[in-house]
Formats: C-alpha cells, structure tokens, sequence
C-alpha cells in the first residue's frame, strides 16, 4: 500500500508539472505607473497572452473588477502580440494592480485619484531650477539635491565664429541645454516658447510658490519666474548688430563632474539666422506676456526682438556649422521657413506692425505633426499656437481660420494612428528624443480640445500620457522620481556626479531611439542594446546619450501636457 501510494503521488507530480510546462506565463503587463483619473480613459497592454480576460484587484488581493481583452494585433515595432485591457468604466478611488492568469507577475501598482499628475507636474517644472547655471542651488529649495553653483559665466571669450571681434562678454544664468553643460539658444527657443504658450492658455496653472524656488513669493507666477531665468540668459547672447550667437559652450564636453569643477573655458559660438529668429520669437513672446509682471523687462524684449528680426532679413540663410575646434552640440538647420513664421506669429502679436502680418498672410500656416529635432520641426507649430491663443483680430482671422483647420484635421490624423497602432500612441518612428516626439503629439491633441470641446481630444492626451509613465514597450516609466520601473542612471553630468542614488527628478529621458547611434558595435564608448526593435531600443545606462539623455526641449512637453491635464482635472473627476 505504501508503495503504491508513493506511485500515485509521483505520477500526480509528474502531471501537474506536465500541465504548468503546457501553459505559457509569457504574458507581460505594461501601464501606467503612475495611474489614471477616475473619469479618465484606462487602458493597459498585456503582450503574449493567451488569456481572454484580465482582473483589477487592490493591492491586498482583493478583486474589484473584470473585463475583457481586446486583440490589438502585432506590433513590428516591438514584435510582439498585443492586447488591450481596457477598465475605463471602474472608477473607485485607490491603489491597485491589474492581473492576467497566464502573466509571469501582477503589473505594477498604480492609483486612481483626483489630481493624479500634480505632483509630477510640480517635479517636471521644479527640475528646471535644479539644472540652472551660475547660481548655488540651495537646500531649502532643492532638498539632497543642493549643491554648489558652477559656471557662473562672467567670462565668457568671444570666438571667432561669433563675428563680435576679440574679448569677452558676460553671459551668466539660463539653463544646462541636458546632459551637459552648455547652453544653446535654439534649443532655449523651443523650449521657452512651449512653456510660455502653456502660462498663455492657462496663466494661473503653477503659481507663485507651486514650485518653492528663490522667486516664489514676488507675486509672479513660478512658471514666468523660471521662464525668465532663461531668457535672462538669452538676451546676453544678442550681438549689437541684432544677430544671435549659437551658443555659450566649452570647447569639448568635460567629464561626468560636478558643475563647480568644470573650469574649462567658455566661448560665445557662432552667427546664425536660426539662432537669430528664435532670439527674436521667443523674446516677443515674452513681451507679451511678462507686461503685467515685468513691463521694463518686456520692453526690453520687444526692442531686441525687432532689432533680431532685422537682421535675419537681411541674412536669411546664414547657416550655422561648428567650427574646427568645436565639438559640443551643433542642432544644425539649414530651413529656417518655421523659425521666421514663429518670429512674425509672435512679433505680429507683440506689435500688431503691417510688416510682420503681411509675412504671414503672405505664407501658407504651419501645423503639423513632425517627429526629431523638435528643435527646429516644432517651432512653426508654437507660433500656431501663440495665433490660436489670441485675441479677436480681424486682420488675422483669415489665417486663424486656417490654421483652425489644420489643427483638426492634424489631431484627428493623431487619433487615427493611436486607433491603428497597437499599443495605442500617434508615433511609431523612433528617432533621438522620441519620448518628446509622443508628448508633442498630446500637445497638438490638447489644443484641440481647447478649441473644440470634444473629449475625444481629452481622451487621446490621456492615453498618449500613458506610455510616458510605463505603457509603453520597455515597460519604463521615463520620467525620473516617478513610477515603479523608473529611469534611474539617466545621460546627466549632475546626477552621474552628485553620489545621490535617485538621479534629479522630474526629467524625461531621450527614450527608444532606433538609430542606437551609441551601440557598442557603433562606437567604443557605446552600450549594449538588449534588442534591435524600434519600440525596444533603450538603454537605461549612464552612457547612452541617444535613448536616455534629458533634454530641456524634450522636458518642456512635459510640463505643457502634465500643466493641461492640471487645468482640465476638473474633466476628469
């Protein structure tokens, strides 16, 4: 009896293990890691499962909800299966994870709740102040993160690209361009411009205090007060002729140190019309909108704006190329056809002068929907935007009207790709920066619903949000300080250098950049890439500069979208 008890037992085990080798647990589950407003759409992807249905349960095991899951199809870009798990209708405040039987784990813990993204709005803002210039960066403001001010940039040598003659200039504040420690006007351009379009549409969004930097308590919005610190900067860099310099750099990039212990020489480099019109744009932008906070300070704007645009008048194709002994980043451009229908959008509005609305009744809008280098494929679409925000004009309305028009048509083009693509995203071409690319699609979306008030606009920002935050193919979330899988050795000289654990929070890295221009088989400063796939080409290593740098311009989308999601909460209680 006995051994034919033991027989039986044996012969179960066997078939219990036969049975579990039978049944894959190759599911995976990618959502937000952050979470979703309760009356937000709520999505998740679960790839390679056999399942039909999917679970949310509490964080203690206890089940809330089960739905069904929709077949989205096959990805290339990532080469897997898709589906959807969609829990839209469940909206019980909480903190829960979602479920699938064939999944190797749970997913990660997310909330539901009002004012979701508050938090990470006021990080994504407040990482600005963290990577200013020529200023220490104190405790009371910065937490661990506090630290010695570097590169105070009092002298700063004139190179022989600037065309200024010999000598030196001072250029101090502005921000770190990413990981580096340059400062770069085009891309200052670009990302001013989104954040001042952001105080434009919604100028009570980030308040004085909501940030706690050294400005709060003026009386002036943070967002404006961090703003400012930059174009403080920018406005050093205008030549007495009107011309913009390219950038305030060292020769070479230095090494993953602290900002005090870089004492290479800085250089102002370069003469162009690009960097010359987005000094003039992004100056009389913010003539406009710093008269009730600063009225000396927006004078002084539009004055060096109109001296800008007069000389890139006079030298429209003056491009910009490192010279020689210059290494540092060159954010080259040889059409400048966005940044001059930027610069009359917003020197029309500034001045209402004949000559800035005949340049625009004169060429065709600009609203569309470009991915990489957003430096110089986004501008036209801010200067859109600055146009939509504004006021009843006669003068302008025909070209409001056609912009209007483009607008929808870009964002329903938006949303039909989100429909198409599995995992439920406007861009599926992953260049340098794609993870801005995604935002600025949410941007357009956002726009969208502010001019029409159809929540189908709303919905679309919701979603494309949620790759940010984890649904996505690498199944991170790519902004630093926030989510469960988060970036932690982001491309940043501060945070490699600082011995702090978390790396700076509130920044959003590069993300999958299939180019993999820093493959290890490219270059022997690369990384290894765990895979070839578009979706999936991210590394999250302190040397991957093109999938997991941070970048001013690719942070700025950030702050618009998460700003929007603020102001429209009310939507989605």
């Amino acid at each position: 009896m006995k051994h034919s008890f033991l027989s039986t037992l044996l012969v179960l085990a066997v078939t219990i293990f036969a049975s579990c080798k039978e049944k894959p647990k190759t599911a995976e589950i990618r959502i937000n890691q952050i979470g979703y407003y309760p009356g937000s759409v709520k999505k998740a992807v679960v790839v390679e499962s056999n399942e039909d249905e999917f679970e949310i349960k509490t964080v203690d095991g206890k089940e809330v909800f089960e739905g069904k899951l929709q077949d989205a199809g096959f990805w290339d870009k990532s080469g897997e299966n898709v589906k959807i798990a969609d829990f839209s209708s469940f909206k019980k405040p909480g903190k829960y994870i979602l479920t699938v039987d064939d999944a190797k784990a749970d997913s990660y813990p997310f909330e539901i709740k009002n004012d979701l993204y508050d938090d990470a709005f006021r990080a994504s803002l407040k990482s600005y102040y963290l990577i200013r210039t020529s200023m220490d960066i104190d405790e009371k403001y910065a937490g661990i993160y506090h630290r010695k001010g570097g590169h105070p940039d009092t002298l700063c040598y004139l190179h022989p690209s600037a065309k200024r003659g010999t000598g030196h200039i001072s250029s101090p504040k502005g921000w770190y361009d990413a990981g580096d420690y340059n400062k770069y006007v085009v891309n200052g351009g670009v990302t001013v411009g989104t954040m001042l379009n952001l105080y434009e549409m919604y100028p009570d969004v980030a308040g004085d205090g909501f940030t706690n930097i050294p400005e709060s308590g003026n009386g002036i919005s943070d967002l404006l007060d961090e703003i400012k610190y930059e174009l403080d900067w920018v406005l050093t860099m205008q030549a007495p002729d009107g011309a913009s310099a390219m950038k305030l750099t060292s020769k070479k990039f230095c090494g993953f140190i602290m900002p005090d212990k870089d004492k290479m020489k800085r250089w102002v480099v370069g003469k162009a019309t690009a960097p010359t019109l987005n000094f003039a744009a992004m100056t009389a932008q913010a003539s406009r909108l710093y008269k009730k906070a600063d009225k000396d300070f927006a004078d002084r704007c539009i004055t060096a704006a109109e001296k800008a645009w007069a000389w890139a008048e006079k030298n429209p194709d003056v491009v910009y190329k490192n010279p020689k002994d210059i290494s540092t980043g060159e954010y080259g451009d040889k059409d400048f056809s966005q940044e001059f229908w930027w610069a009359a959008s917003e020197l029309y509005l500034a001045t209402g002068k004949k000559q800035y609305l005949d340049y625009l009744n004169s060429h065709e809008p600009y609203m569309k929907m470009e991915v990489g280098e957003t430096w110089r494929k986004f501008l036209g679409n801010i200067g859109s935007f600055s146009i939509l925000l504004a006021g009843e004009d006669e003068k302008l309305s025909p070209v409001k009207g056609k912009i209007k028009k483009q607008l929808v048509a870009t964002a329903d083009d938006l949303l039909n790709k989100i429909n198409k693509i599995p995992y439920r995203i406007a861009v599926d071409d992953f260049q340098w920066g794609s993870n801005s690319d995604v935002q600025n699609s949410a941007m357009i979306l956002g726009y969208a619903y502010k001019l029409t008030g159809d929540k189908k606009y709303l919905a679309g920002v919701m979603e494309t949000m949620d790759y940010i935050y984890g649904k996505n193919a690498t199944g991170y979330s790519f902004m630093t300080g926030f989510g469960s899988k988060r970036v932690m050795h982001i491309h940043n000289r501060i945070s490699g250098a600082d011995g702090i654990a978390e790396p700076l929070p509130g920044l959003i890295a590069g993300g999958p950049n299939a180019a993999q221009q820093d493959n290890i088989k490219k270059t022997k400063f690369g990384v290894e890439y765990a895979s070839d796939l578009p979706a999936k080409s991210y590394v999250d290593e302190q040397p991957s500069y093109a999938s997991n740098e941070n970048a001013i311009n690719w942070n700025a989308p950030n702050v618009f979208v998460l700003g929007f999601i603020k102001a429209n909460s009310d939507k989605l209680k």
